[in-house]
């Protein structure tokens, strides 16, 4: 299946115009993780999930689903690298709080413009950037309410930072070489079939939205707008339509 560049553009609501390569990147970025929710449902349902580029192209645009990291950048990478961008996916690690980092269980894509790098996310469901991150050590960058910076660590080249009260904390992190796709089968096997694996047993689904973020766990909304921020327990028969209304996410038949 080759890619239709024009499909996935329809799928993100969004198509280049005379932009620069620059805010091409940023809108695409930006339209992708606010058009294509987060989700896990096929792992829940301890489906088999593929993460190569047909497969993937299937699911996400064919049938308008979400994904999770492997299956949400793949695309994006893909798509960027159709177009003529100079983008590369690297494996990534998740910081788990006090537990520290995890295994290579996640993938992120760096583009690089005139010179300079960015770091490009749409497949993670935690406070993911919503733009590029430009890939400069010790810079704070600000995203709707989020703060961000990039800085070097013990344990990876880079951990990308979030300000959480006040105090910057390590929200993943990456060694400065680019990936291979077995890679990320290994990270993608590990995480979709794995029996310790967390996207196992709880349904979750994140989308961004124009003023601010829409997430789902097990049976827990949580809706963000600008500075005002909703919580609802939902019964099993208000899942599938709160998945429809906030996530556009057609779940009928999948929980």
């Amino acid at each position: 299946m080759s890619f239709d560049l024009d499909r996935y553009f329809d799928r993100i609501g969004w198509k280049p115009g005379n932009e620069s390569s620059l805010e091409i990147l940023r809108l695409i970025h930006y339209h992708h993780i606010t058009k294509i929710p987060f989700e896990n449902i096929d792992v829940f349902n301890k489906q088999t999930v593929k993460v190569d580029p047909d497969s993937v192209f299937e699911k996400i645009v064919l049938k308008k689903r979400g994904g999770y990291c492997f299956e949400q950048n793949c695309l994006l990478y893909t798509a960027l690298e159709k177009m003529g961008f100079g983008v590369k996916p690297y494996s990534a690690r998740i910081k788990a709080g006090d537990m520290g980092y995890g295994p290579c269980t996640h993938q992120i894509n760096i583009a690089e413009l005139d010179g300079i790098r960015y770091i490009l996310d749409v497949g993670f469901g935690g406070n993911c950037f919503v733009y590029p991150l430009i890939l400069e050590e010790g810079l704070e960058q600000q995203q709707l309410w989020m703060r961000y910076r990039v800085v070097h660590s013990e344990t990876v080249d880079y951990a990308i930072q979030i300000m959480t009260d006040g105090v910057y904390t390590d929200m993943l992190g990456f060694n400065d070489k680019p990936a291979l796709p077995k890679d990320f089968e290994m990270g993608n096997f590990y995480t979709n079939m794995h029996p310790t694996s967390y996207f196992r047993d709880h349904i979750m689904c994140a989308i961004y939205t124009e003023n601010g973020k829409n997430t789902l766990f097990d049976n827990h909304l949580t809706i963000r707008e600008n500075d005002v921020i909703t919580y609802k327990t939902l019964e099993r028969d208000e899942l599938v339509p709160a998945l429809r209304q906030y996530f556009c996410l057609d779940a009928e038949g999948l929980i």
